[in-house]
């Protein structure tokens, strides 16, 4: 059965593949539907272009549209004062908002608030010491002001792009190791309450984004890499990768997947006020310890505005929610569809996919078409349906690059990806099946040869060494 047959049975009850029966055509003065609403697997392209100079402004629509993946509605807030022991029963029941105070969302200011100035010192007396002179950003930050425009989708998922590169290396490995160690940081600052620093996620995400084979070769080490050491910085990553795949598929703007990769980056932040003997416990959870971690969610946003203030609320908000469901059968709120962050959408199907492929105590990991099929098999209700379908195209084939192993036990690099055949693409074999090494440029495609297969993904530690 192909994965795509699994979802033929969406809202409207009908097969994504097949084609609509011909319309009359339209007066030339109507309205085109938006660019979201006429999305099809096919309509992906590459991140070639910089972000536009103007930001539109936010596109709202309708209340009776099919779960458009809208901003959500979450009462206003100011800062909190302290945190809430408040008791959880271990069943998924719906529950109040954190009060904070305030009876309605605020409206996001246009532009971030100028700090104060300095007391007793003229502007022209200032001067920066020598040691502290950094480099000059080279562009504004994405992550102030009012939300971007969701329409006008980017050139942004073609995988052409992707350079030869040597035979072994994977060339973003060091960015990769940058983000795990920004995020151990957040971690640290949050732990000793000193600042958080948003601008040094925002370079990550920007760098994993403006090149535009950055994120193929992220997911390849994402998906190929055998943790062993359970570290959450090194999981909250490949969040960010499968993120940023997810809302790429959706032909989001560039300063909306800059948003979307800082907060899945960080969105278990809250488990820092989780007590140690419960986060590092090994075996089943007793119900208050379970309550205990299912306040996580709001303790992120509690320190989102403790930290930044309402500007950030579509931060806190993104934290808040991750665990939501479509199906309102989610915590802590039990939110239906539209009233849940988009952000804490993607970020939520992102983290089960993360899940399942990789090892788990009670459970080998998946491959990413088999995890695929139990999300679909499994959860379906639990996420949109849109989603659902960007999901297989983006995170159930073997990115270029990617480091596999076939039945063989002969070892390759995916060299090309076949349209139709996710699973059997073009490899260029590196070993035999005896780990000899192979020289020369020997390709070899699966969809000729129906007794071979891929059975894993691997990471470039895992490769014979001569």
């Amino acid at each position: 059965m192909r994965l795509s047959d699994l979802i033929k049975q969406g809202p409207e009850g009908q097969d994504p593949k097949k084609k609509p029966d011909p319309k009359p055509e339209k007066p030339a003065e109507e309205t085109p539907k938006a660019e979201e609403d006429a999305f099809r697997l096919s309509k992906v392209a590459d991140f070639r272009t910089p972000p536009p100079e103007a930001r539109p402004a936010p596109a709202r629509r309708p209340s009776g549209e099919e779960a458009p993946l809208a901003p959500p509605s979450l009462p206003g807030a100011p800062q909190p004062q302290g945190r809430a022991a408040r008791p959880r029963a271990e069943e998924e029941t719906a529950a109040p908002p954190p009060d904070f105070g305030g009876a309605g969302r605020p409206q996001r200011p246009a532009a971030a608030p100028s700090p104060p100035p300095a007391a007793a010192t003229p502007p022209a007396a200032a001067v920066p010491p020598a040691d502290a002179a950094a480099k000059p950003r080279r562009r504004g930050s994405m992550l102030m002001g009012p939300e971007p425009g969701t329409s006008g989708g980017d050139d942004l998922t073609s995988q052409a792009g992707a350079a030869q590169r040597s035979r072994l290396e994977n060339p973003y490995r060091p960015l990769r190791q940058k983000a795990i160690e920004y995020v151990t940081g957040a971690f640290q600052a949050v732990g000793k309450s000193t600042q958080l620093n948003l601008e040094d996620g925002e370079d990550i995400i920007f760098e994993c984004l403006e090149h535009p084979d950055a994120l193929e070769q992220l997911y390849a080490l994402a998906v190929g890499q055998k943790d062993t050491t359970n570290s959450l910085a090194l999981h909250l990553v490949n969040h960010a990768t499968y993120s940023l795949k997810l809302g790429r598929g959706l032909k989001w703007s560039p300063e909306r997947l800059v948003r979307l990769g800082v907060a899945a980056l960080l969105h278990d932040l809250g488990m820092c006020h989780v007590p140690q003997h419960i986060r590092h416990k090994e075996g089943k959870l007793a119900p208050e310890e379970m309550a205990e971690i299912r306040k996580h969610p709001e303790y992120g946003l509690r320190i989102m505005l403790e930290n930044f203030g309402e500007p950030f609320r579509w931060l806190g908000e993104a934290l808040y929610h991750e665990h939501e469901r479509e199906d309102g059968r989610g915590y802590p709120q039990g939110l239906l569809g539209n009233e849940i962050s988009e952000y804490a959408k993607i970020i939520g199907l992102a983290d089960v996919y993360e899940a399942l492929t990789h090892n788990r105590p009670h459970r080998k990991r998946l491959l990413p078409h088999k995890a695929v099929q139990e999300i679909i098999q499994t959860q379906k209700a639990s996420f949109h349906q849109r989603l659902l379908k960007v999901m297989l195209e983006e995170l159930s084939v073997f990115s270029l690059n990617s480091l596999v192993r076939l039945n063989s036990n002969a070892i390759g690099r995916v060299a090309q990806t076949v349209p139709g055949q996710p699973l059997r693409p073009v490899v260029q074999l590196l070993f035999d099946g005896d780990g000899n090494e192979i020289s020369d440029e020997r390709m070899i495609a699966l969809k000729e040869f129906p007794l071979l297969y891929i059975v894993d993904s691997l990471d470039e530690t895992e490769v014979p060494r001569s």
